[in-house]
């Protein structure tokens, strides 16, 4: 497995003659600096689809604010570079977690696949990726300052779609152990988005079932997972509450036409080569792909 190590050297020392302000002024400039060197080693391993203990060798312990610091500044720069946002996924939402734990990751258009698509198992890193079968939610307004209630929120929902995610994370532990990643090394990595795709079907959301869609994942004509919304911690309603209260204490928020995904309704399969896969929810319609090597 390749890896890679990257050594971040801060600036040289300050000058005696220099006032307490300027000290303050070059230590800031410098762990600017470092910020941006490691976002460009993250970004680095994401666009070559390279799995790596970076994260987990150089911040043994991440905690959560610098992870999403981290990931934060990563779609800083891919939107300076002319990455376009198409919305938010929601992880550490599934029922079977310890505790409901609202992670976000951001999805850009670069990545979004369509159904009917051949997608080669290459653009995922090493190789590999789960097949998570998820509700995605439009929205037909923007939320600058989050929302005070669950009414509020629904009243901002235009339509609800069938939709997908292909999710594999780039962090690993050291030398492989995994014992040594953390939830927020992957928080960093933009919680394991790795694509998205939605479906064709759209349904308002005021006539949306949506504590009870349903989902079946066939691979290769054979059914490899099933699963339904009342997985997800809580509801998706509260995965979509989080994120949207969520968002602006970073300088981001929803806004009208954005999507947000929600978190598998099933155990996720794992595709690692040449596949045929379908999808079928109870209400939102279909979605076939073929994965290729």
């Amino acid at each position: 497995m390749l890896k890679r190590v990257w050594i971040f050297a801060l600036v040289g020392s300050i000058m005696m003659a220099c006032g307490e302000g300027n000290n303050n002024t070059d230590k800031t400039m410098t762990e600017a600096e470092e910020t941006d060197a490691i976002v460009d080693s993250l970004l680095y391993y994401k666009n070559n689809q390279i799995k790596t203990d970076f994260l987990s060798r150089k911040f043994p312990d991440l905690g959560r604010e610098k992870a999403i610091e981290l990931q934060m500044a990563c779609l800083k720069k891919e939107l300076a570079g002319g990455g376009e946002l198409a919305g938010w996924k929601m992880g550490g939402t599934v029922g079977d977690s310890a505790s409901f734990d609202p992670l976000m990751g951001y999805m850009l258009k670069a990545n979004q696949h369509f159904p009917g698509d051949k997608i080669s198992i290459k653009v995922f890193p090493e190789n590999e990726t789960m097949i998570e079968g998820e509700v995605g939610f439009v929205f037909k307004q923007d939320f600058p300052n989050g929302v005070g209630s669950i009414q509020e929120l629904k009243d901002g929902i235009d339509y609800a779609v069938g939709g997908v995610e292909f999710a594999q994370s780039n962090a690993i532990g050291i030398d492989n152990n995994a014992e040594t990643v953390k939830t927020n090394h992957v928080l960093a990595f933009g919680t394991g988005q790795a694509g998205f795709m939605l479906g064709d079907k759209k349904i308002n959301f005021a006539d949306f079932d949506v504590e009870n869609e349903a989902v079946e994942c066939f691979v290769d004509g054979e059914s490899a997972a099933s699963g339904v919304s009342s997985r997800i911690y809580g509801g998706h309603l509260t995965a979509l509450n989080a994120l949207v209260n969520m968002l602006p204490k970073y300088g981001h928020m929803i806004r009208k036409g954005d999507v947000v995904i929600t978190g598998s309704m099933y155990t996720n399969p794992t595709v690692k080569g040449n596949a045929k896969v379908n999808l079928e929810f109870s209400s939102l319609g279909s979605i076939q792909m073929e994965i290729t090597d």
